[in-house]
């Protein structure tokens, strides 16, 4: 079966060229050609079609097979360039092979043109195959760095001794710096956390991967950011002999998921407790309205000046007591409003106190309120900072009653407040002061993630802090939580003042 064969060819000889046309038809093509014999001639060919292979003689009356070469060297195209002549030196041919010629052949011994040709038609699509290979490769590889560059997920190659190799820019900018700023700097000294140095080894001992959730985070020297929330990926990447050479390491930020999380159940919670507070409340509300009105046709009918009286007119005034504990209850348990007016902080913690003095005295704790009269008005949601108020102070009770069973001198709650001044902003500082249990110091920096609670099972949710940092943070405020174990607990709140005032 002959094959097809495109041949241009470079002659001027039409015999000759009959002469290489009848070999290569022995050899089992069927060559399809075009002879010319001029320059031009050559450059209007090339552009015609596209051809298998090129045979040139090397001297024409009007051309040469080196002038062929240049501009088939100009062309960039890749075929079998093969010179046959019928006198060439060898001093010619070293020549013609510098400048570009496949091969060169005696035109008395044509057996070698169609082996000659075979080779260098199979040396053409090996170069070709391997010039596709690199495309594919070159493709492949531009497609993986657009990938890597605008992916967004955080991307992490380091070697097995954890030296990062390259990070992308998500990557960089989570911690404020350029990629190169990572290139050859070890993981664990940029971050160091003995626990997941552990785990990156277990990774590249092993070679299986590990996956973590909603892991938490804290920037050792920016502790400032507080604490984030990363979905985890770690794949080992091994060589041909099954060797871990390398890590990829993935994160997704989910804060926003895990406080949205978190913020789903404590609504739900206040939900369910606005339910309760709306029946408690009914079923209150009747029988006080009775009571204090009953009060009240008794004071009425009795001398102002007897002792009758007197306990008539302090039932009335206890009665409205609980009426006003029931009105503040239905408020802070019904469904929550983002919206942020004027407020002065002595109230807000007024109608927080409201709903707990009664159980504060009762476990005889004692309360020193101390709220200046100059103490800035903040802009805030005032059902969320009365939550805020009403956590920490639930904190500081139990605290207390963990640490003094019984009435002490020390079983007491400061709560002061002052006016200070953060970067030439005004702000109201709040501070619950306690000496009670306490908190760990492993577990100081802890506290404010969600779900985790220094309480026995089922006396927390682990979510009271948590709720209390967001809504601090949504009012563009700061918490800071100082603590000795066994000792003492500091909740220091700062709120921006609505208006700036010059402090005289």
């Amino acid at each position: 079966m002959t094959k097809p064969l495109r041949v241009l060819i470079i002659e001027d000889s039409e015999n000759d060229a009959l002469l290489l046309l009848r070999e290569l038809r022995r050899g089992g093509y069927e060559p399809v050609f075009e002879r010319i014999e001029t320059a031009d001639a050559m450059t209007a060919a090339l552009k015609k079609q596209e051809w298998d292979i090129i045979i040139s003689d090397h001297a024409l009356p009007k051309f040469s097979g080196i002038e062929a070469l240049k501009i088939f060297n100009e062309s960039g195209i890749d075929i079998p360039f093969i010179i046959v002549s019928g006198n060439i030196g060898e001093d010619i041919a070293v020549e013609a092979m510098r400048a570009g010629a496949h091969d060169y052949i005696m035109k008395g011994n044509l057996k070698r043109l169609v082996p000659a040709v075979e080779r260098e038609l199979r040396e053409t699509e090996v170069r070709r195959e391997r010039r596709l290979d690199k495309k594919k490769l070159i493709e492949t590889s531009e497609l993986l760095e657009n990938i890597f560059s605008n992916i967004h997920i955080l991307l992490a190659y380091m070697d097995a001794e954890f030296n990062f190799i390259r990070v992308n820019r998500l990557y960089a900018e989570a911690d404020k710096r350029e990629p190169e700023f990572f290139i050859g700097k070890n993981h664990f000294d940029l971050y160091p956390n003995e626990e997941n140095k552990a785990i990156f080894r277990k990774v590249v001992t092993t070679g299986e991967p590990y996956f973590a959730y909603a892991r938490p985070f804290e920037y050792a020297e920016h502790p400032e950011r507080g604490i984030t929330y990363w979905d985890w990926s770690l794949q080992s990447i091994k060589d041909t002999g099954g060797n871990v050479q390398g890590l990829v390491f993935s994160l997704i930020d989910v804060t926003d998921k895990v406080l949205l999380q978190a913020e789903a159940m404590q609504n739900a919670h206040l939900a369910s407790l606005g339910e309760l507070a709306a029946g408690v409340a009914h079923e209150i509300n009747n029988p006080l309205n009775g009571i204090i009105n009953y009060a009240q046709i008794l004071a009425n009918k009795i001398n102002r000046e007897t002792r009758d009286n007197e306990i008539a007119n302090r039932i009335i005034k206890e009665g409205g007591r609980i009426a006003n504990i029931v009105k503040s209850l239905l408020l802070f348990a019904r469904k929550r409003t983002v919206e942020k007016s004027v407020y002065a902080i002595p109230g807000i913690l007024h109608d927080a106190l409201l709903l707990t003095e009664a159980q504060i005295l009762k476990e005889s704790i004692k309360l020193k309120i101390n709220m200046p009269e100059g103490l800035p008005e903040i802009i805030a949601n005032s059902q969320q900072i009365q939550q805020v108020f009403l956590n920490v102070i639930n904190n500081a009770r139990y605290a207390l009653n963990q640490k003094y069973q019984e009435q002490h001198e020390d079983k007491t709650l400061e709560i002061t407040g002052s006016e200070i001044t953060i970067g030439g902003r005004q702000y109201a500082r709040i501070i619950f002061y306690d000496k009670g249990s306490g908190i760990p110091a492993d577990m100081i920096d802890k506290v404010i993630n969600p779900f985790f609670s220094t309480k026995p099972s089922g006396k927390g949710t682990g979510l009271g802090l948590s709720i209390t940092h967001g809504i601090i943070s949504d009012h563009d405020g700061n918490l800071k939580i100082e603590s000795a174990e066994g000792e003492f607990t500091k909740i220091i709140i700062d709120l921006p003042a609505a208006t700036l005032r010059n402090k005289r």
